[in-house]
C-alpha cells in the first residue's frame, strides 16, 4: 500500500525567472533599435500592428527587448501565442537570454507559463493570477480560454498580445483569442503580430490579415537591404537538372493534389524518391562542393526520402542526421516520435553532424547560425514556405552567420504542369512575391486546366457517349473564371493542421447563381449557432446543403460544371472565415477560343502541311495559353480542334449556324450594351460593375434596399438589378442609370412599362 506523502518535482513549463545584473550580453542591430523606436510611439494607444523582419533579421529578439522594457518592467502583463511548440520554446529562451536589468531595471524577477498540448508544457487549468508572460499555442487557449480569461486577464488594467507567425492569424482560432482578449480589455487592448512574410498567397487571406491588424504594418525592413549590409548573407543560387521525367506520370489528380495540398502525391513521391540516380547527384552534388557547402539543410520529399539520403549521406561517410514531425506511418498508423529532434538539431549547431535531413520541420523557428547551404529536393507551390527555407540559410557575418548562402535546387522533369515557385525570383522580389498579369493569368489557366484535363481526356474515349458535350460552343465548356480559397483542415497520415486549396470553377450557367449564393452567405448562417467553432457538424453541413441547392441551384442536374462538393467546400470556408471567397475571373477567355482557330482553318482552306504548319505555330506560341489550357497534351489540343473543326463542316449534325462570311463590325460603347452582353465581352467588368451597383443600394447593416417599394433584405437573391431608363428608349447600363428592385418591384414595373408602351402603340 502506497501513503499520500508530500512530494514535488520540478516543472520547467512555469517558474520564476531571476534577473541578471549587467549589460545585456547581445546589442541590437540599427534596424531592431528603430523598429523598437516606431513601437515606443505606438504604444501610446491602443493598437494592432505588424512588425516585419526577414527570417534571421531577428523579430523575436527585437519583440522581446521591447515588452520586457515596457511591458514586464512596468508590471504590465503578456501574451504571447503562437501554433507550434518550437516557436513556443524559441520565444522562452530568448525572454531568458534577455532578462537584465538593462531592461528590467525596476524588477528583481518575474514569473512565467508555457502552455501547450505537448507533454513538456503546462495547462491552461493552471494559469495563475500572478503570471507576468504566458507563452501559449493557439489551441490550447482555445480549449482553455475560460481558465485565461476568469483566472487571469479579466483581472488586468492592460495587456499586451504577441502573435508570433502572424500570417496565420487570419485562422478564426486566432481571431477567438485575439477577439476574447480585445472584449476583456477593449480600450488598452494592444497586439503586435510578428512575421517574415506579411503576404499571403491568396488575395483574399492578404485582405484578410489587414482586418486582424488593422494598423498596418508598423516597421518593416527590407530583405535586400539586410544583405547589403552583412546582417543577412548573400543568397547564390545554383540549378541542378536531375533529368527525371515526372511528367509522363502526372495525372490530373495528381496535378489537383499538389495545387490543393502543396503534397506530392504518394506514388509521384515514391518515385523521386526512391529514384537511385536522383539521389546520388544529390550526395555526389555535396561531396564535390564540401568545403563551399559546408553545413547544409536538405528539404526532403517525405519521410522515406529524408531516411534514404541520410542513409547515402552516412554510407559515404558524411555525419548526418534526420528531423521530422510526429506523423503516422501510412501502413501501420503508428506515429513516428519526434522526439529526438531536439537533439538532432543541437548537435548540428554544435558542428557534430554536417548534414540535416528533414520534412518540413525546419521551416519556422529554429536557430541554425552556422548554416551555409540549403539543399531543396523538393519543390513547392507555397511561396510563404519558399520562402522559410531558403530563409533557414541567410543568416549574414555580422549576425554570427556567414557572408553567402548557397541555395541549390535540384529541378525535375515536371514540363511545366505545375506553378512551382522559383527561389530566386522569390529573392528578387524582396521577399514580397507578387505575381504579374501575365503570371496571374496563367495560373488562373493553369487551374482551369486542371479540372477541364478530365473532360479532354474522356472526350478522346470512343466507348463514352459525349456528342452533348461536343455538341456545345468551347467557350461554353469554358469557366468563366475561379472561386479560390483554402480550408484549415487535418492533412492525410499527419496530426498537424494544413491549409488544403480548393477551386470552384464558375461557368455562365452557375454564374447568376453562385454570385447569389455566395453573397447571401451571411444571412443563410444567421439561423445557425455555431459560435466560434471553424467546422460545420455533418447534420448542419447537410442541412444547410440541401438548403442552398433547392434555393439556388433547382435545375442543377442540368448545370454545367456543377457540384455538390463546391457547395459544401465553400459552406465549410465560411464556417471557418466568415468572409466569402474571392473570385479570380478568366481573362483570356476569349483568347482560348477554339471555334475562331476552327473557322480560320476552314475559310482560308488549310489543309496538309500549311494546317499542320498553323496549328504547330499556336501550340508552340508562348505568348498564348493553349499549352497551360491543354496540360502540355498536344493530343487534347488537336482532338477539340477538330471537333470544332467538325462543327463547320457539318453544322446540321451538331446543330450549328455557320455563317462564311467577312464582317466588319462597328464599334460601339459597352455601355450601350445589355448587362447580359456587357457580361459576355467583359466579365470581369460586368462583376465590379454589379457590384458596385449592390454596394449603392447596401446599408451599413447589410440590408439591401430596393428602390421602388423600400423592402429590405439581406439576400441577393430576393433582388435584381434594373435599368431606371429603359435600354430601348436609349437608358445606358451605367451607374446612375442602374437600380436595384426586389422581384415582385421588378415585375410590377415591367407590366407597367409593357402597358405604356402598348398604349401608345
Amino acid at each position: 500500500m502506497i501513503i499520500a506523502e508530500n512530494r514535488t518535482v520540478e516543472l520547467r513549463s512555469a517558474g520564476t525567472i531571476q534577473v541578471k545584473s549587467g549589460s545585456l550580453p547581445k546589442s541590437l542591430y540599427q534596424h531592431q533599435a528603430t523598429a523598437i523606436q516606431k513601437l515606443d510611439i505606438i504604444n501610446r494607444s491602443p493598437f494592432k500592428g505588424l512588425l516585419v523582419l526577414p527570417t534571421g533579421g531577428g523579430k523575436t529578439l527585437t519583440a522581446v527587448q521591447w515588452l520586457l522594457k515596457n511591458f514586464t518592467n512596468k508590471y504590465k502583463k503578456v501574451l504571447w501565442i503562437a501554433h507550434r511548440h518550437e516557436l513556443l520554446n524559441q520565444a522562452f529562451n530568448t525572454i531568458v537570454d534577455n532578462s537584465y536589468a538593462a531592461l528590467l531595471s525596476d524588477r528583481t524577477n518575474f514569473k512565467y507559463r508555457i502552455i501547450s498540448g505537448s507533454n513538456e508544457h503546462d495547462r491552461p487549468v493552471n494559469i495563475q493570477a500572478t503570471d507576468d508572460i504566458i507563452i501559449a499555442s493557439k489551441d490550447s487557449l482555445n480549449t482553455g480560454m475560460d481558465y485565461l480569461l476568469n483566472k487571469w486577464a479579466n483581472n488586468l488594467d492592460e495587456v499586451l498580445l504577441i502573435v508570433d507567425e502572424a500570417h496565420h492569424a487570419t485562422a478564426k482560432t486566432y481571431r477567438k483569442v485575439i477577439h476574447a482578449l480585445e472584449q476583456s480589455k477593449p480600450s488598452t487592448f494592444k497586439m503586435l503580430g510578428l512575421t517574415a512574410t506579411p503576404f499571403r498567397t491568396a488575395e483574399d487571406e492578404g485582405g484578410l490579415l489587414k482586418q486582424v491588424f488593422p494598423d498596418d504594418i508598423i516597421f518593416k525592413e527590407d530583405l535586400r537591404s539586410l544583405i547589403t549590409i552583412g546582417i543577412l548573407a548573400e543568397p547564390i543560387f545554383e540549378e541542378l537538372h536531375t533529368k527525371l521525367e515526372v511528367y509522363n506520370d502526372l495525372l490530373p489528380r495528381h496535378i489537383k493534389a499538389i495545387q490543393s495540398f502543396d503534397n506530392i502525391p504518394k506514388d509521384i513521391a515514391v518515385k523521386i524518391a526512391t529514384s537511385c540516380a536522383r539521389n546520388n547527384q544529390i550526395v555526389e552534388q555535396y561531396l564535390n562542393n564540401i568545403d563551399k557547402y559546408k553545413q547544409v539543410v536538405v528539404f526532403a520529399i517525405d519521410v522515406d526520402h529524408a531516411i534514404a539520403l541520410n542513409g547515402l549521406f552516412k554510407a559515404r561517410g558524411i555525419k548526418s542526421e534526420f528531423v521530422l514531425a510526429d506523423i503516422k506511418d501510412a501502413v501501420t498508423g503508428v506515429t513516428i516520435s519526434a522526439r529526438d529532434n531536439p537533439i538532432k538539431i543541437r548537435q548540428f549547431r554544435d558542428g557534430k553532424t554536417n548534414v540535416l535531413v528533414n520534412v518540413n520541420i525546419l521551416t519556422e523557428g529554429i536557430d541554425l547560425p552556422n548554416l551555409q547551404t540549403v539543399f531543396l529536393t523538393r519543390p513547392t507551390t507555397s511561396t510563404i514556405f519558399m520562402t522559410q527555407m531558403i530563409g533557414r540559410a541567410l543568416r549574414g557575418e555580422k549576425a554570427g552567420g556567414t557572408k553567402e548562402a548557397f541555395i541549390v535546387s535540384f529541378i525535375d522533369d515536371w514540363k511545366n504542369k505545375i506553378n512551382w515557385v522559383n527561389p530566386e525570383k522569390l529573392i528578387e522580389s524582396e521577399g514580397t512575391f507578387s505575381e504579374t498579369t501575365k503570371e496571374k493569368d496563367a495560373s488562373i489557366v493553369r487551374l482551369i486546366s486542371i479540372e477541364e484535363m478530365e473532360k479532354f481526356a474522356v472526350m478522346m474515349d470512343t466507348t463514352i457517349d459525349t456528342f452533348a458535350l461536343e455538341k456545345l460552343d468551347f467557350l461554353k465548356r469554358m469557366p468563366l473564371g475561379i472561386y479560390k480559397f483554402s480550408i484549415l483542415e487535418h492533412l492525410e497520415l499527419q496530426e498537424d493542421l494544413g491549409n488544403k486549396n480548393y477551386e470552384v470553377l464558375l461557368y455562365d450557367d452557375t454564374e447568376q447563381a453562385y454570385e447569389d449564393f455566395i453573397n447571401d452567405l451571411s444571412s443563410l448562417f444567421e439561423p445557425l449557432t455555431i459560435g466560434d467553432r471553424e467546422e460545420l457538424n455533418s447534420q448542419e453541413l447537410e442541412a444547410l446543403f440541401t438548403e442552398v441547392r433547392m434555393e439556388y441551384f433547382p435545375n442543377f442536374h442540368s448545370l454545367i460544371g456543377y457540384r455538390d462538393e463546391d457547395i459544401k467546400n465553400i459552406l465549410r470556408y465560411y464556417a471557418q472565415n466568415e468572409k466569402k471567397p474571392d473570385f479570380l475571373a478568366f481573362k483570356n477567355r476569349k483568347d482560348c477560343d477554339l471555334q475562331k482557330v476552327a473557322s480560320y482553318i476552314y475559310n482560308n482552306s488549310l489543309g496538309g502541311a500549311a494546317k499542320a504548319e498553323y496549328v504547330n505555330s499556336l501550340w508552340e506560341n508562348r505568348e498564348a495559353f493553349w499549352q497551360v489550357l491543354f496540360g502540355y497534351e498536344k493530343r487534347y489540343f488537336k482532338h477539340q480542334l477538330h471537333l470544332e473543326t467538325c462543327k463547320i463542316e457539318e453544322p446540321e449534325m451538331y446543330e450549328q449556324t455557320y455563317i462564311k462570311v467577312s464582317i466588319e463590325y462597328e464599334r460601339v460603347d459597352i455601355h450601350s450594351l445589355p448587362l447580359s452582353e456587357i457580361k459576355e465581352r467583359d466579365f470581369d467588368y460586368y462583376r465590379k460593375l454589379k457590384d458596385s451597383i449592390y454596394a449603392k443600394h447596401t446599408d451599413s447593416n447589410g440590408d439591401i434596399t430596393c428602390a421602388i417599394s423600400g423592402v429590405k433584405s439581406k439576400r441577393r437573391l430576393d433582388f435584381q438589378i434594373d435599368h431606371i431608363k429603359p435600354m430601348v428608349e436609349g437608358g445606358l447600363s451605367t451607374m446612375d442609370n442602374l437600380q436595384i428592385l426586389s422581384r415582385k418591384a421588378h415585375t410590377g414595373k415591367t407590366c407597367q412599362e409593357n402597358l405604356v408602351r402598348n398604349s401608345k402603340a
